[in-house]
């Protein structure tokens, strides 16, 4: 018998409704957010668990099986707690069923995405900082605690820095952070000015020649017209003042200063040859004092020699020395004149020796004149070596002179050499204050090397062969 229409289209109705009811049946429930939740954490700890494992696997069997130096489906046996094992870590399938024993089961399909993020996490997460770190370091260039201190103390006077100029391995020479060469150099003419007792924006020959003639004049104030004390040490530098002038051409010798010390000489040894005698107590005028000096020092600047200047300048500074000892009125007076002339006459040999051109110092040459101490004036742990130590080792170079830039495709290449670091942003403040932040290079603790190696052993897992 045939359907009506409306029986035809209940009959419809029904069968839809059969057919929603048996798909519902058969479509798996949506996972709900703590199940997945749930898979994450699963797979978390099996990768943070296997991943010593799953690398020891890879190393002991996958790659040997591949090279064909082992044969495929050998393994070795290790006998641990009682149990035949393959390895002597657990690998993640092992995880896995010691989690079944504790009665917690895989997640289901569903949610293995999930369970395969939290493998990942578990197996990089305790590694992520120490991989943060080597990309950084190997981006910026690692420090030593030495040049570090350099650093720092160089930042801390006002200099901006490029890493590369302070990484421990392969330093280039650079004139600050990009973009700050003009700041460097006017900050470094301005302390090494200072360092005389007058700043300036260019050290010329004009101003260092002004320098050394103000100073002497000061130390005139000192000595003109006063009786002062000695001791020792001031007759022997006195001595070698005479023994010295004598081994000059003729032409060069200076008779004033020659009779003057010898007369101070011979009236020391007379006075402390009596008995009782005390030396430091003998008086000698300030005007032969005077006298030695002017020449001496006027000698030593015209001297073709630097090292027999330098020797001049030392005896000179003997005596101003054996005078502040003995002589506490003028002594806070010659312990501020004498550095200030010391650093006067280095800027003179660094200007002749081609370190200062254009009136920039590099600090560079400074320090490489200083570190040369047969050919410079004795250091004395002043500013201006603070600035020579500053440019020797972090190679801080003047804005007349070329940086270490390479141009090879091998220089290109490196991270923080050539001039794609520049380009990079490798050579600027904020990559110096990563290399900052990171601070001195050190070895890897035992906790970073594990989490390394577990996460080596997570990386390998997806190419390791399932039995």
């Amino acid at each position: 018998m045939a359907l009506s229409e409306r029986e035809e289209l209940e009959m419809l109705r029904l069968r839809k409704q059969k057919a929603e009811a048996d798909g519902s049946q058969r479509q798996p429930k949506e996972p709900s957010f703590g199940e997945k939740v749930g898979a994450f954490t699963y797979g978390g700890a099996v990768g943070l668990g296997g991943g010593l494992g799953e690398l020891e696997k890879f190393g002991a069997y996958t790659v040997p099986e591949f090279l064909g130096f082992r044969e495929k489906g050998a393994r070795d046996k290790y006998t641990i707690g009682g149990v035949e094992r393959e390895t002597i870590f657990p690998t993640g399938a092992e995880v896995e069923k010691g989690l079944s024993k504790l009665g917690i089961q895989p997640p289901r399909e569903e949610v293995s995405g999930y369970k395969t993020a939290g493998e990942i996490v578990g197996g990089f997460g305790t590694a992520l900082p120490s991989i943060v770190k080597g990309g950084a370091r190997l981006a910026v260039g690692t420090t030593s605690k030495a040049k570090e201190a350099t650093a720092r103390a160089a930042e801390g006077l006002g200099f901006k820095l490029s890493p590369a100029q302070v990484r421990r391995d392969v330093p280039m020479p650079a004139k600050g952070a990009t973009f700050y060469a003009p700041e460097n150099q006017n900050l470094a003419n301005k302390l090494a000015s200072q360092a005389t007792g007058k700043e300036a924006a260019e050290i010329t020959p004009a101003f260092v020649r002004g320098r050394l003639t103000d100073l002497g004049k000061e130390f005139d104030k000192v000595y003109k017209g006063k009786t002062f004390n000695i001791d020792t040490s001031a007759i022997q530098a006195l001595d070698a003042i005479r023994s010295f002038e004598t081994q000059l051409p003729p032409s060069q010798q200076l008779a004033a200063v020659r009779g003057a010390a010898d007369k101070i000489v011979r009236s020391f040894s007379s006075l402390s040859s009596r008995t009782g005698a005390q030396p430091q107590t003998f008086a000698i005028e300030g005007n032969a004092l005077q006298t030695i000096r002017n020449d001496l020092m006027s000698a030593a600047r015209s001297a073709s020699d630097r090292s027999d200047a330098h020797r001049l300048y030392e005896l000179v500074d003997a005596i101003d020395g054996s005078i502040a000892r003995n002589h506490p009125e003028v002594a806070a007076r010659l312990n501020q004149l004498r550095p200030l002339y010391r650093n006067s006459v280095i800027l003179e040999d660094l200007i002749r020796q081609k370190g200062v051109r254009g009136g920039d110092i590099s600090l560079e040459s400074l320090g490489n004149m200083l570190g040369a101490q047969k050919q410079a004036v004795r250091r004395v742990g002043g500013e201006l070596d603070q600035l020579g130590e500053i440019g020797r080792e972090l190679q801080l170079r003047a804005r007349w002179q070329k940086e270490g830039d390479g141009v090879g495709l091998p220089d290109l290449l490196r991270t923080t050499m050539g001039k794609g670091a520049a380009t990079l942003g490798l050579r600027g403040r904020p990559a110096r204050a990563v290399q900052r932040a990171l601070g001195a290079e050190k070895p890897l603790s035992t906790k970073e090397r594990a989490a390394q190696a577990i996460a080596a052993g997570t990386a390998v897992k997806p190419l390791q062969t399932e039995e």
